[in-house]
């Protein structure tokens, strides 16, 4: 169905390599059906380790890697105070 219909694809990740593995297969259905597999954004949805921030960032560098260009950071509940601002400065800033 997302190789003929979809914009977007997302997939929950975690598991890089699987998710590579998941956006090969969407690629060789793509072509089955005559579609640029290019035309889909692939999302993929990663945990945030708050603490593990660099282990969040070289999951995010391993996503951007294997193509996927639309990052979602699934934060774990309970928050701490100010988390996307925490979030915004040791992540995804030195992510970068």
């Amino acid at each position: 169905m997302v190789a003929e219909h979809a914009d977007l694809w997302n997939c929950h990740g975690g598991d890089i390599d699987d998710a590579a593995g998941r956006s090969a297969l969407l690629d060789r259905l793509c072509a089955e059906v005559g579609r640029d597999p290019a035309g889909i954004t692939r999302s993929i949805l990663l945990p945030v380790s708050y603490d593990r921030p660099g282990a969040t960032r070289d999951l995010i560098g391993r996503a951007l890697e294997v193509g996927f260009t639309h990052l979602v950071l699934g934060l774990p509940a309970p928050y701490p105070n100010a988390v996307v601002r925490w979030v915004a400065d040791e992540v995804i800033a030195r992510s970068t």
